[in-house]
């Protein structure tokens, strides 16, 4: 009964998610507009949703177990990551917030080494800025320092 719920929950945030989008507006007079992606992405969770809800549970579970301690941790680690993305964005930038939210992650969650974090971290960010602000020609969040 409670999957049923769940199932029927996402079917209903896909939904919102898809009028919101079309709230802001899809497309402009140059293209696509701010709600486009999240009409997209409103699309993928309704359609998920609906698949659900509709198909036939063969594998049903009476008492599922909860996830390890471990797991719990690593899926509080990137809700924390997120969310202190979130916060720092606007106080440090872009390029200084997901350094700091994507080594953190790497260490907790996939816990990699540090020379490993470290190389990832710096070639992801660097990967993003410049195809932010090169290639699309879209500023990111700067620090206060400029970068």
């Amino acid at each position: 009964m409670i999957e049923r719920s769940i199932n029927f929950v996402w079917l209903l945030v896909g939904f919102a998610t898809m009028v919101n989008a079309w709230r802001i507006g899809l497309l402009g007079s140059m293209g696509p507009d701010s709600g486009f992606f999240p009409m997209i992405c409103g699309a993928i969770i309704t359609l998920c949703g609906l698949i659900l809800v509709i198909k036939p549970k063969k594998n049903h579970v009476e008492n599922p177990d909860w996830p390890k301690r471990s797991a719990i941790f690593r899926i509080l680690g990137v809700l924390g990551g997120l969310v202190a993305m979130a916060i720092t964005l606007p106080l440090l930038g872009f390029a200084i917030s997901a350094a700091i939210t994507t080594f953190v992650l790497l260490q907790t969650v996939e816990r990699s080494r540090i020379i490993e974090s470290v190389i990832v971290t710096l070639a992801s960010v660097i990967f993003v800025m410049y195809i932010f602000d090169h290639l699309l020609g879209m500023s990111l969040p700067r620090s206060p320092w400029g970068w």
